[in-house]
């Protein structure tokens, strides 16, 4: 029998790494390569870490592998919505983070230094198109949820992906969730500063 294996998805800032180390705390084992985690040397300071538990990601050679996803079944695999809908066949959860743009746009300059190359109305139609395709797919089961509403309620979040055959303990993904990591939020941003 095929084993199920997991995806977290979405567009950077949104939440990604997150719901990577909080279901990685919940019981998922979690694929990842730990040489990414030198962006947070690389673009942090001491005052300011943009993934403080790591980003959870592959090296990009392991994503354009000819065994991926197969060689990870079972496992949790972080893959940004620029990569999602192009997954081979299989037996599949994924979770996909959507996130308001003026958030993500003023969390990724505090990253980067500057703006994402994609603009609001950009990051809307890719993020309905990919959720379109996951959702046409008989091997996906789909999951959307907003990174505020998981920082906001993580229990009634991760009850969600609980109930939608997650194989996770809620409290202990709960317990990962620090509200005070939500740094950049819509009601206390000056919109269109970056």
């Amino acid at each position: 029998m095929e084993l199920k294996t997991y995806f977290v998805s979405g567009y950077m800032r949104s939440g990604t790494s997150m719901m990577m180390k909080a279901l990685e705390s919940g019981g998922l084992t979690a694929a990842h390569n730990t040489i990414r985690n030198e962006m947070n040397t690389e673009f942090g300071d001491e005052h300011y870490q943009p993934n403080e538990g790591g980003f959870y990601e592959l090296h990009k050679s392991q994503y354009r592998d000819d065994n991926f996803p197969y060689a990870y079944e079972g496992m949790l695999i972080k893959l940004l919505m620029g990569g999602i809908t192009s997954i081979g066949a299989g037996n599949y959860n994924i979770v996909f983070m959507v996130r308001d743009f003026e958030e993500i746009t003023q969390s990724h300059n505090a990253f980067f230094d500057h703006p994402p190359k994609m603009n609001a109305d950009r990051y809307e139609f890719m993020k309905n198109k990919n959720i379109g395709i996951l959702e046409q797919r008989r091997d996906i089961n789909l999951t959307v949820l907003n990174y505020r509403d998981v920082v906001d309620d993580p229990t009634r979040e991760f009850t969600k992906l609980k109930n939608a055959g997650w194989e996770i303990d809620v409290e202990k993904c709960t317990g990962i969730v620090d509200v005070s990591k939500c740094r950049f939020r819509l009601e206390d941003l000056q919109v269109g500063v970056v």
